[in-house]
């Protein structure tokens, strides 16, 4: 009798680093009353991010993780006005967040995201007067982060992942972002 190795079942229980690559709309709702304009309500652009995670598989159909992220995006938002114009220009970004989910198959894990993002934000008002500076500033506004996903288990150890996130920073400021990922898992 001839002994056959069967592959291992893909886990979805250990550490897990990987990449992101995203389409994000960032949208602003509050108005510029001393430009008098109005910021673009919204702008689209892609980012990226890079991740490390834990997951923990309990039974045969439940997964419960934690993952940090930090990521980039070059998304302007500006306003011209009489006066000026104004820009938004959102970068850095760490989210901390947690993601429970089930297994609809061995191999594929569908999950709920919660947890919280701080976002690294530039504002520049270049003012048209000659006597007058350039108006600059730097801030970190932080929200609450919730989404959902699906990820699968090409070969053990080798996930690919797509995913819908949401970010709402409370002061009309929201970011939502499609993800497309890898991950390597360990």
């Amino acid at each position: 009798m001839e002994s056959q190795d069967t592959p291992a079942e893909p886990t979805f229980s250990g550490f897990k680093i990987g990449a992101d690559t995203d389409w994000r709309r960032t949208t602003v709702h509050y108005d510029l009353p001393r430009l008098s304009s109005v910021i673009d309500r919204r702008k689209d652009g892609i980012g990226y991010s890079l991740h490390l995670g834990y997951d923990n598989q309990v039974g045969q159909s439940f997964v419960i993780g934690s993952e940090v992220a930090i990521g980039r995006s070059d998304t302007n938002l500006s306003a011209d006005g009489a006066l000026g114009v104004y820009t938004l220009k959102p970068r850095w970004s760490l989210d901390v967040s947690s993601r429970a989910g089930f297994l609809v198959e061995p191999q594929i894990l569908l999950y709920g995201r919660v947890g919280y993002s701080l976002l690294r934000v530039r504002e520049k008002t270049d003012l048209r007067a000659v006597t007058t500076s350039d108006v600059k500033a730097k801030g970190t506004e932080n929200g609450f982060l919730f989404g959902g996903g699906i990820e699968t288990a090409v070969y053990s150890g080798l996930f690919l992942r797509a995913e819908y996130n949401k970010i709402d920073y409370g002061n009309g400021l929201t970011t939502s972002k499609v993800l497309f990922g890898i991950n390597a898992g360990f």
